[in-house]
């Protein structure tokens, strides 16, 4: 079983690699939507390679490899297709507008030169808004720390990007964001019996539509916490990346949900008892547990792999590290996974 997953991800990454670099050079001309209306097709591969596996039946090899090639296709047809169709309807606006002043030469010729200056305005405008360089903004939230705070919840949300949390700061938060499109928003409510403050970071809901080229969009948020609260956290990230390093804070609850990304999440010995689920999409997630906490792995999902090495299988998904039940220190990790890969570290 282990073998057949290393041989799905490692023809899934040669695929999606091939896939981009076809893109970049030019060679690809694919109907995109069809890709994309295939996607039950996976569903049922799925299901037949799960009861060829149970049955350790050899033509499982065959779909394993099927498998591999149609999901990096599918999710790479999806976001092109996706892309694409953003693309066509941006011109698709401005030859409206075209369209609109064709007519308007058909319904009044004496307004001939009127209308080719607005024209060469037109184009003009528009030269200059293609040779724009778009420019990130920047931003800064930050909450003085109460001395009486001993509990603290964190919401933190997020689109495409690289999310960070890593050294602590004197403050109850200190936050920086930037961003090409759009701004965040930070609130902090504090309950008014327990006094516990809940942060909301996340962006403001404003609708954008801009043609970006490649590598032009950046959005990055940096969070320092204080290390003093026990602290609660809800983590919601669409694509790209997470860093959050969390050795130096007492985590009592972490929920982290993602999409398509890269996490590498390090957890610290602060709390007695830590509850993390992950619920991931197509993701790889790193998770770094110290050596003297007891750690339990649950982990659902079809098509993930998991790299647990030091782990005793328990069975049904169930996974144990060393000296679990000896340890003072406790820590649950459940995790929920589509096509997706599982690293767990002691260090």
């Amino acid at each position: 079983m282990q073998r057949r997953n290393g041989l799905f991800w490692g023809i899934f990454l040669l695929t999606l690699g091939v896939l981009f670099l076809a893109r970049r050079a030019g060679w690809l001309d694919v109907d995109w939507h069809s890709l994309v209306n295939l996607w039950p097709v996976l569903l049922i591969l799925a299901g037949v390679n799960l009861i060829l596996e149970r049955r350790g039946n050899p033509a499982a090899f065959i779909t394993t490899v099927m498998l591999a090639v149609a999901v990096p296709a599918t999710l790479f047809g999806f976001f092109n297709h996706n892309r694409d169709r953003d693309r066509d309807g941006f011109h698709m606006r401005w030859n409206h507008d075209d369209d609109d002043d064709d007519d308007d030469h058909s319904s009044d010729n004496g307004d001939d030169d009127s209308d080719n200056d607005n024209e060469d305005d037109y184009r003009a405008e528009r030269e200059n808004r293609d040779s724009e360089t778009v420019k990130s903004h920047t931003n800064t939230f930050t909450e003085t720390m109460d001395a009486n705070t001993s509990e603290a919840v964190l919401k933190l949300a997020g689109g495409a990007g690289r999310f960070i949390i890593s050294d602590p700061t004197s403050e109850l938060i200190k936050a920086d964001t930037k961003q090409t499109v759009g701004n965040y928003s930070m609130s902090v409510d504090r309950d008014p019996s327990t006094h516990i403050p809940t942060i909301e970071l996340k962006p403001k809901e404003e609708n954008h539509h801009i043609d970006l080229k490649d590598g032009d969009y950046e959005n990055r948020v940096d969070v320092h916490l204080n290390a003093k609260p026990v602290w609660t956290m809800d983590v919601a990230l669409g694509a790209g990346q997470g860093d959050l390093d969390l050795s130096a804070y007492a985590v009592k609850t972490l929920k982290l949900a993602a999409g398509a990304a890269e996490l590498d999440l390090k957890l610290g010995s602060k709390a007695d008892q830590s509850d993390v689920k992950l619920d991931v999409g197509a993701a790889s997630v790193t998770v770094r547990v110290p050596k003297e906490v007891g750690c339990r792995v649950t982990k659902d999902g079809a098509l993930n792999i998991e790299q647990l090495d030091d782990f005793t299988d328990m069975g049904g998904g169930e996974f144990l590290s060393p000296g679990y039940d000896a340890a003072k220190k406790k820590m649950t990790i459940r995790f929920d996974g589509g096509i997706s890969h599982l690293k767990v570290v002691r260090y």
